[in-house]
């Protein structure tokens, strides 16, 4: 990262995260724009960027695949409990 394009930028969120985690302060909330600012910058430089894009867009798909996951198996619980509830009655 810090040999690309976007050197700089990425310095810069570096020392951001760094700073927050040293402060127990929310990361996400603290440099948000400077995260926003590193990722436009990553996506004008692709070709350089492309593998660490390409892995960042993977993870994310497959937090939202566990988050759905979560979210089905705990309305079928949800479900099963009501049932349950309903029939004792």
């Amino acid at each position: 990262m810090k040999s690309g394009g976007c050197r700089e930028s990425f310095i810069e969120w570096e020392k951001c995260t760094e700073e927050a985690e040293k402060n127990k302060e929310d990361i996400v909330e603290k440099c948000l724009n400077i995260t926003a600012a590193l990722k436009q910058c990553m996506e004008a430089h692709f070709d350089y960027y492309e593998p660490i894009l390409r892995a960042e867009k993977a993870a994310e798909q497959q937090a939202i695949a566990e988050l759905k996951k979560e979210a089905m198996e705990k309305e079928s619980k949800e479900q099963d409990r009501a049932s349950s509830d309903s029939d004792q009655k």
